[in-house]
C-alpha cells in the first residue's frame, strides 16, 4: 500500500503526546511533508529525548508495494541534485533483472527538520540490503556467500546514490568491518552521509549483545569503551540481538549508535526510561509521554465512514559520541494497515 506522507502525518499526529511533538515542531513537519512524493509505505518521527523540541521525519518505501515505481511517478519535478541519486537508485531497484530488485526490500528516507522550510530538506537515504529483514523467521547465521552479496549491494547502492563510487579507503574499511562480523551478525542498512556534509558511510548492523565488545576490539573502534560497557550492563539484557550504527571513512569513527526495540506499552520500557532520566538523557515529561504512546489505533479519515487501522512501533537509539553527553532519540513508527489510508 502507498500513502501520502502529509496525509499520514495529519492522521497520526494526534497519537503523539505534546511533550514529544510541540506545535512548532508539528508545523515544521507539515512544511516538509507537503513537498514529499506520495510514495510511502509508512512514516516515523525522530524525537530527541532531552529538552530539544526538534522532530525529524522519516518515510520508507517497500519493494513489494512498488514503492520504487511510486516515487519515480511522483518525482519528475524533484530531479534536483539532492534527489538525483535516489531516483537513479529507484530506477535500477525497479528493474526486474537487477541485483537491487532481487535483494533490496526497502528504502528509508530521513529528513532533518531544522525549521519551517519552503521545500523539503535534502533526504538521507538508507537502503536496506538484507532481504531477510522482512521474513518472519530470518536465518540466524549468514554464510560467506550471503556476506559477499551484501558487499556487492553496498557497492552498487552507494555508487548510485552518490553518483560515483565510494572512496577506496571508505569502501575498504566497510569491507573489513562487515567481513569481521560474527556469523550471527548482519549488515542491514547503509547510508552515505554526504547530505550531512560528511565524507563517511553509516552502517546499520545487528549483532548478539554479548559479541559486540569483542567485535569492536577486532575492528579497533576508537570510542569510549567504559561508557559502552556501562550502557550494555544497565540497559541491554544478555541474550539480546542488538542493533547498532557504525560510521566509517578511511577508518572506523568513534560515534556509535545502539538501538533498543520493544512494542509500545511493553513493561520493559519503564526501567529503561527510568535509567535514561537518571543519566540526564531523557526528560521526565518525555519519559511519561513514551509510556503513554499507544500500540494500535483506529483513525477515521474525514472522507470515509470506516476507520483505518494503524499499527505503531517504538525504538530508542542511544548515541555515544566523543566529548558529548549520552544522547537518546525515540523513533515513533506508524504503519497503515488498510487501503482507506491512501
Amino acid at each position: 500500500m502507498i500513502v501520502a506522507p502529509d496525509a499520514t502525518l495529519d492522521l497520526v499526529a494526534p497519537l503523539v503526546p505534546e511533550a514529544l511533538l510541540v506545535p512548532a515542531a508539528r508545523r515544521a513537519l507539515h512544511a516538509v511533508t507537503r513537498e514529499l512524493p506520495k510514495a510511502a509505505s509508512g512514516i516515523a518521527l525522530e524525537c530527541r529525548l532531552d529538552e530539544t523540541t526538534r522532530v525529524d521525519f522519516l518515510m520508507y518505501l517497500l519493494a513489494r508495494a512498488d514503492g520504487h515505481r511510486a516515487l519515480l511517478r511522483d518525482a519528475p519535478a524533484r530531479g534536483t541534485p539532492a534527489w538525483r541519486g535516489i531516483l537513479d537508485f529507484c530506477q535500477e531497484w525497479a528493474a526486474s533483472a537487477s541485483l537491487l530488485h532481487a535483494e533490496v526490500p526497502a528504502l528509508w528516507l530521513e529528513f532533518d527538520v531544522k525549521g519551517e522550510p519552503s521545500a523539503a530538506p535534502t533526504p538521507l537515504p538508507f537502503p536496506c540490503i538484507e532481504r531477510h529483514i522482512i521474513d518472519e523467521q530470518p536465518p540466524e547465521e549468514q554464510d560467506e556467500r550471503g556476506r559477499a552479496v551484501r558487499l556487492d549491494l553496498l557497492d552498487r547502492a552507494t555508487s548510485l546514490l552518490l553518483g560515483h563510487p565510494l572512496p577506496c579507503a571508505t569502501f575498504d574499511t566497510a569491507v573489513r568491518v562487515i567481513k569481521r562480523l560474527p556469523r550471527r551478525g548482519r549488515i542491514l542498512h547503509v547510508a552515505p552521509l554526504d547530505s550531512r556534509g560528511l565524507d563517511a558511510l553509516r552502517l546499520v548492523t545487528t549483532i548478539p549483545r554479548d559479541e559486540l565488545p569483542a567485535y569492536l576490539d577486532q575492528i579497533k573502534w576508537p570510542g569510549d569503551r567504559s561508557q559502552l560497557d556501562s550502557l550494555l550492563a544497565a540497559l541491554v539484557p544478555e541474550a539480546t540481538q542488538l542493533g547498532f550504527h557504525l560510521d566509517v571513512s578511511a577508518g572506523v569513527l568513534p560515534t556509535l549508535g545502539l538501538e533498543l526495540h520493544h512494542l509500545p506499552g511493553d513493561p520493559r520500557w519503564r526501567p529503561l526510561l527510568d535509567d535514561l532520566v537518571a543519566r540526564g538523557a531523557c526528560t521526565p515529561a518525555k519519559h511519561d509521554a513514551l509510556l503513554e504512546f499507544p500500540p494500535f489505533a483506529h483513525l477515521a479519515l474525514p472522507s470515509h465512514r470506516i476507520a483505518s487501522p494503524v499499527s505503531t512501533t517504538l525504538g530508542i537509539k542511544l548515541v555515544l559520541a566523543p566529548d558529548e553527553p549520552l544522547a537518546a532519540k525515540a523513533y515513533l513508527g506508524f504503519v497503515p494497515l488498510h487501503p482507506l489510508f491512501g
